[in-house]
């Protein structure tokens, strides 16, 4: 009986989990298009080097993602929200770092297509962001 209930426990926090991860991919998702879309604003309109228009694009949609994570992702409405922000924005400077460190090696060492690499590479850094934010940025103390 004990471990047919430590079973089911473990099912629930897995599947709470998952259903964490699968919100925090659709803010992503959407998190993606908004930096797609300054990216693509600044590079293609501007003209600005294509390194400084992924820090500028990275931070409008940080913005963006931190509002919404906090309130439906992570369901975290306690709590100092600048001190939150400042987590969130460095949790994710770490994924900036990474980020720009592949996709400079995408594009200038291997010779991918900008837009091409900047997906690819944001699909390798989103669970290095959510792991760092579940477990740090909002973690329920």
């Amino acid at each position: 009986m004990k471990y047919k209930f430590k079973r089911i426990i473990a099912l629930i926090i897995g599947w709470a989990l998952l259903r964490q991860f699968v919100k925090f991919c659709l803010v992503g998702f959407t998190n993606l298009l908004i930096d797609f879309l300054v990216y693509w604003l600044l590079t293609r309109w501007l003209g600005l080097f294509y390194i400084g228009a992924a820090v500028l694009s990275f931070t409008v949609a940080v913005t963006w993602s931190f509002f919404v994570n906090r309130r439906w992702t992570f369901r975290h409405s306690a709590g100092n929200v600048r001190r939150q922000y400042i987590k969130f924005f460095l949790a994710n400077l770490a994924g900036l770092v990474l980020n720009l460190t592949i996709f400079y090696a995408l594009v200038d060492w291997g010779g991918w297509h900008d837009l091409g690499a900047k997906l690819v590479v944001a699909v390798i850094v989103a669970f290095f962001n959510f792991s760092l934010n579940r477990f740090w940025t909002f973690r329920r103390t």
